[in-house]
């Protein structure tokens, strides 16, 4: 199991000041989770470890490590479906493009016929691009999340 712990010494630094609901964690334990994240190996579990010698209200503590993680899900899901989206739209005008120049080559003339597949070539390198580059890294995040969400919550005493 893959543990890691997060000494609080005042429950202020637990949760973000701007929040009136104070059910959001701030941005330094959040950032410390995930850097933390990066020296686990595949397919262990996790643990989130939080140390206080104060009596720390378990049920917030849960309800805004939650609410993280349906914000990052959403924000999951608009990446995806926006990369989608524009990996399908470049790939269409790319192949229009490609086809409009290889269609018109002797009416428009070699060069503009070069120039109008090249711009065609382009776009689909683009929606290529996003297949190669983004999609992975939105499936890391997606895998994240799940394995976020199978995480363990433990909170001890420091006495």
């Amino acid at each position: 199991m893959f543990e890691i712990k997060i000494r609080i010494d005042r429950e202020e630094d637990l949760y973000c000041g701007f929040d009136e609901t104070g059910q959001t964690l701030s941005d330094d334990v959040l950032s410390y989770i995930i850097r933390a994240l990066e020296g686990r190996s595949k397919g262990e579990r996790l643990r989130l470890r939080f140390i206080s010698a104060l009596d720390l209200d378990e049920s917030r503590l849960e309800r805004a490590i939650g609410q993280y993680m349906e914000y990052v899900t959403r924000t999951v899901k608009r990446q995806k479906r926006s990369s989608w989206l524009n990996s399908l739209r470049l790939l269409a005008i790319g192949v229009v493009f490609i086809v409009l120049g290889l269609a018109f080559e002797n009416r428009m003339g070699a060069v503009v016929a070069a120039i109008v597949s090249t711009i065609g070539s382009f776009s689909v390198w683009e929606a290529a691009n996003v297949w190669i580059q983004k999609f992975p890294a939105i499936r890391a995040n997606e895998r994240a999340v799940s394995f976020l969400k199978q995480s363990e919550l433990v909170i001890e005493d420091n006495d």
